[in-house]
């Protein structure tokens, strides 16, 4: 009896650490990259397991009152019956989410659940009596929240929008200290598929003392860390850092990316594709241009080693081999992502430009919105915002992540604390929001924003050969424009509608636009609003050759490019450009004219003029 008795609890035993090998396998990329000790592994797996939140036992929460006997912070504390050891392989702790949000979508949800809203007001110090719990519950949030995003293979791309969290009641309580004893990272337990803090000690803490985390770890520059914790220090740094900009060295434009082989010298051969007395083959991955090249000096290929031109979606690299082993075009240049990339952009923008006026804090160029990086510009930025907010002048800006598109993980906001936070969920620029835009007439809701999109034709960069299809494309927002405190609502501060509230899209061809514009805006005249877009356009182009790549774009005869410009309007007709696209949606353009891909093709290969397109070559 006894052998089997052992016989089961040894099987017992094997299949235990089979699970436990098993958990530790799925776990492995989280748990070493929070630098969670391995030594606690174990108890953190028999926990998730047992679902046991036991920060109870050994912690306690201490409620800090003034003199009129509210509470007006909250630390969290020892209890006075344990000695914690860091060594002990049990002291790590599961720490559940008060509310697991998307930004854009917090509004309605706390409209939908008022004993969410009682128990964040209660957290966060908000009275019994306040009259708009909902928004002052927005705006203390950024002091609260964290943040994760979810990886999906295959997803669609609103899958990156990142997910913000605020822990419990407990893990809530926990201050900052740069003497930190405890650390606490988010952790998708694959158990049960949900999302944990956990808590676990860096240092002993004896009974009674104070536990407290680190804010920004993993920062050690000083200036840095100030800035990251200025939601909870209300720091000022406008006597301390200077707000002017100072271009970045070459490193900073090589980040994370692999750079293109260019040719050894100038002298590859040069080719006139007009002179090849034959049909000219294309090679494309895009389907719009398979449908729609009609002209019959173009034929499409299968093959990409029979192309004269290869027009594709797909990131170029080699233009080495292009230029010195084969007669081909490529419809991209050398180093293009300096102004396809939003921060290399407004980079390229400012060279030659003024520094930022100390009277008005007015930046330049004009027609770039004031733009800092969050990563490396970010206690600038803090500065340039109290110095706007100590002149009384508006802040409202709009954040931007680095690399989606279509208004993903974009938010309007005039609130410092959170623009600092939105930099935690991924590389972000800040752009000044244009306040006040010149806005369209819309028959079924009323003044509203919009946004014009060029496409752009560049045959060359030395010399400077760049067109503009005449035909412009227009997005409207659906909702009447203002800033009275809703930021969050999409409809009223963005106008990217076909992938979202499609239902009521605005659709309106440029040749309709022009005279309701004259008409709605007897100031201005289109003509001449478009001259200075022009203007602006070329001048992109223009600084984007100042400096050698990876600073500046390459020239190269073999290329060729279209590119999206989209811009806005304030209300004196002031262009401001928002972003330029590498090989934009063109599907309207091929849906309203018929002869779009031909026209491009025979401004980018032929180099023939048409009345379909602009040249902007000169001033």
């Amino acid at each position: 009896m006894d052998m089997e008795c052992n016989h089961v609890e040894h099987g017992d035993a094997l299949e235990n650490k089979a699970l436990l090998n098993s958990f530790i396998d799925l776990h492995r990329s989280q748990l070493q990259l929070s630098d969670v000790p391995q030594y606690l592994y174990p108890m953190l797996f028999h926990k998730l397991q047992k679902q046991i939140f036991d920060a109870g036992e050994y912690f306690r929460i201490i409620e800090i009152e003034n003199d009129e006997g509210e509470t007006i912070r909250r630390k969290v504390r020892v209890t006075d019956q344990h000695n914690l050891l860091k060594s002990d392989p049990s002291m790590i702790f599961l720490i559940d989410h008060a509310y697991t949000y998307r930004i854009n979508n917090i509004r309605n949800e706390l409209e939908q659940l008022p004993q969410l809203v009682e128990r964040l007001s209660h957290m966060m110090l908000i009275p019994i009596d306040e009259e708009k719990k909902i928004d002052t519950i927005i705006e203390r949030m950024w002091k609260f929240n964290h943040t994760y995003t979810l990886a999906v293979d295959g997803g669609i791309a609103e899958d990156r929008e990142p997910y913000w969290y605020i822990r419990d009641e407990f893990g809530s309580a926990i201050e900052h200290s740069e003497q930190a004893n405890v650390r606490m990272a988010p952790f998708l337990s694959m158990i049960d598929g949900q999302m944990y803090t956990l808590l676990w000690l860096i240092e002993d803490i004896e009974c009674n003392d104070p536990v407290t985390v680190d804010y920004v770890c993993g920062i050690s520059d000083d200036l840095l860390r100030r800035a990251k914790l200025v939601p909870w220090t209300d720091d000022d740094l406008v006597e301390d850092v200077d707000y002017q900009q100072i271009e970045p060295n070459e490193e900073y434009f090589n980040t994370a990316r692999e750079n293109e082989k260019l040719p050894s010298t100038d002298n590859y051969p040069s080719i006139d594709l007009t002179k090849l007395n034959r049909t000219i083959n294309v090679f494309t991955d895009v389907e719009l241009v398979r449908n729609h090249l009609i002209d019959k000096r173009f034929q499409i290929v299968e093959n990409q080693t029979d192309a004269d031109i290869i027009f594709t979606r797909k990131h170029f690299k080699d233009f080495k081999k292009l230029c010195e082993e084969t007669q081909q075009f490529i419809n991209q240049y050398p180093f293009e992502n300096v102004i396809n990339i939003k921060d290399l952009l407004a980079i390229v923008c400012r060279r030659t430009s003024p520094s930022i006026e100390h009277e008005t804090l007015q930046s330049y160029p004009l027609w770039l919105p004031t733009t800092f990086n969050l990563t490396y510009e970010l206690p600038k930025f803090i500065s340039y915002f109290q110095h706007r907010e100590n002149k009384d002048l508006d802040n409202h800006w709009i954040v931007k992540p680095f690399n989606l598109a279509r208004s993903i993980d974009t938010h309007v906001t005039k609130n410092l604390n959170q623009i600092i936070r939105l930099a935690e969920s991924g590389p972000k620029i800040v752009c000044k929001y244009i306040d006040r835009p010149l806005l369209f007439h819309r028959e079924d809701s009323g003044p509203v924003k919009f946004d014009i999109r060029y496409v752009v034709i560049l045959r060359s960069l030395e010399p400077l050969k760049v067109y503009v299809y005449e035909k412009f494309w227009l997005r409207f927002a659906n909702k009447p424009y203002s800033l009275d405190n809703n930021y969050d609502d999409y409809q009223v501060h963005f106008t990217v509608m076909n992938y979202r509230y499609a239902q009521n899209l605005k659709k309106i061809t440029c040749e309709e636009f022009v005279p309701l514009f004259d008409k709605q805006q007897p100031h201005l005249k289109w003509s001449n609003v478009q001259e200075n877009i022009f203007s602006m356009i070329r001048q992109v182009f223009e600084r984007s050759i100042l400096k050698k790549p990876p600073s500046g774009m390459a020239p190269c005869s073999r290329s060729r490019a279209i590119y999206a410009v989209d811009l806005m309007l304030d209300e004196n007709g002031q262009p401001y450009l928002l972003e330029m696209n590498f090989m934009p949606d063109i599907e309207r353009a091929c849906l309203y004219y018929p002869t779009f891909i031909d026209d491009l093709f025979r401004t980018l290969f032929l180099d023939e003029s048409n009345c379909n397109v602009i040249d902007i070559s000169s001033k």
